[in-house]
């Protein structure tokens, strides 16, 4: 069988190129919890925007990676789309939008009770896409090479079970009951290397597996560990070197320290830091191979029904209002934020009750999409996917290297494994983070897969 024209090549055309996205103090920040409106006091660390451009000559793509939370619903992901289209020749459907998911960053996803700031959302739009049309027109001739790291000690799985029959987060450390069991986690550290002619670096894409929340209890902008980690390579490697993260499959993994402070969060980037370096210095020498010099990308939107579990409409409608009520007599009365925040929390249920239920909607339509570049694949799913789905995506994928973008494109909540619905805890609770039934981990895996084949 005769090999495509373009695996003949040695060279991609590359660029890169990036935008600062640091929100201004004031704006709101999520963190965790119910009454998610707290303000930002100041910035620890800049948040930013990453693109690269890879194209073989006849197909090109983009990755935008992008220290935030997620990404506003649609048509924010088509905005940025059809401007880099317009102003490049990389179709719209090329385009992944690409989130680490710091807990650190703007109020961007549908999760709280604030409306997104649209002139905001605007401006970010432009930044994103003008990154990826900036990183367009820097495209120069480079090498792609994929390897693959791993470390472990940074991650675990947060789903604890426990004696007393109930499943507890990794941060809930006093909770009475010995640990029974715990879910997996991935400690595969993926590394794409993009080389110079001459040898020197242009880019590192990296990909790991836990949520960056070590910073996510302080009022304070941070990429958290995951941006921090990006820094370290690209201070380590040199100037004209940009260092991109993608999330995995972290619905169900976080760091050991969790909601602490920054310190935490610059230690685990470090160490995370240091394992993609090894990685990409391993891609270095000469005799390591380049990849095949082909860009591949396919998508497909599919359906996913909402859970059936929820509360009728106007019983919905009715504790809403009564619980909104409680809470605005609370502040009338001068309570503390604490005091209103307990109670905010104590009504969870009511608010996210009344979130999927006041427009009827039954069902949503996501979109699953995989960039392929080279012997590398990178799957985007716009959620939190339990790692176990990760893993099994990986296990049978046809894709020498494959990887999972959590937080791709858009932000629709936790996918998980049908039988953590049975188990319970938080990330199968009813509310906006865990809206759809069991059947949606399950089609994004098959998606995912039948994406992964067409791409071979």
């Amino acid at each position: 069988m005769s090999m495509p024209m373009n695996s003949r090549k040695r060279y991609f055309h590359v660029g890169t190129a990036r935008v600062c996205i640091t929100p201004d103090v004031g704006m709101p920040y999520l963190g965790y919890g119910w009454d998610r409106q707290d303000p930002f006091l100041g910035v620890n660390d800049d948040l930013w925007a990453k693109a690269l451009v890879i194209d073989d000559g006849e197909r090109a793509a983009a990755l935008i990676a992008c220290d935030m939370i997620g990404f506003p619903p649609a048509p924010f992901a088509a905005s940025v789309r059809e401007q880099v289209a317009i102003h490049t020749s990389i179709p719209g459907e090329h385009v992944m939008l690409s989130a680490s998911h710091t807990h650190s960053s703007h109020a961007s996803i549908d999760l709280s009770t604030l409306e997104l700031e649209w002139p905001w959302v605007q401006e970010l739009i432009g930044s994103l896409a003008g990154a990826a049309i900036a990183a367009w027109q820097q495209r120069q001739p480079a090498m792609i090479k994929v390897t693959s790291g791993e470390i472990h000690g940074i991650s675990e799985n947060r789903r604890v079970f426990r004696s007393d029959g109930k499943v507890y987060r990794n941060w809930d450390r006093t909770v009475p009951g010995a640990e029974v069991r715990r879910g997996p986690i991935d400690p595969e550290v993926g590394v794409l290397l993009a080389q110079r002619p001459d040898g020197s670096p242009l880019a590192v894409l990296s990909n790991f597996t836990a949520h960056p929340i070590c910073a996510m209890s302080q009022p304070l902008v941070s990429a958290d560990f995951t941006g921090l980690a990006m820094t370290a390579v690209e201070d380590a490697l040199g100037p004209g070197v940009t260092a991109l993260f993608t999330q995995g499959a972290c619905g169900d993994v976080n760091p050991p320290v969790v909601r602490r402070n920054v310190r935490d969060a610059r230690e685990v980037g470090l160490e995370l830091g240091g394992e993609v370096l090894r990685a990409a210095a391993s891609l270095l020498p000469d005799e390591v191979p380049a990849t095949d010099c082909r860009v591949r990308v396919a998508t497909k939107h599919v359906t996913w029904e909402y859970r059936m579990d929820l509360m009728p409409k106007d019983a919905a409608a009715r504790a809403y209002a009564a619980a909104t009520e409680k809470i605005e007599s609370l502040k009338r009365g001068g309570a503390s934020a604490a005091a209103v925040r307990a109670e905010a929390n104590r009504h969870r249920d009511a608010l996210e009750n009344y979130m999927l239920t006041r427009n009827d909607a039954r069902r949503e339509e996501g979109e699953i999409q995989v960039l392929a570049i080279g012997d590398s694949a990178w799957v985007g799913v716009p959620g939190e996917l339990f790692c176990q789905i990760g893993l099994d995506i990986k296990k049978q994928s046809p894709v020498a290297h494959t990887y999972i973008v959590g937080y791709a494109n858009c932000y629709q909540g936790y996918f998980p494994t049908p039988i953590a619905y049975t188990e319970g805890g938080y990330e199968v609770n009813v509310g906006r983070w865990s809206r759809f039934t069991a059947a949606a981990g399950v089609s994004i895996e098959e998606t995912a897969l039948e994406l992964l084949r067409a791409v071979v």
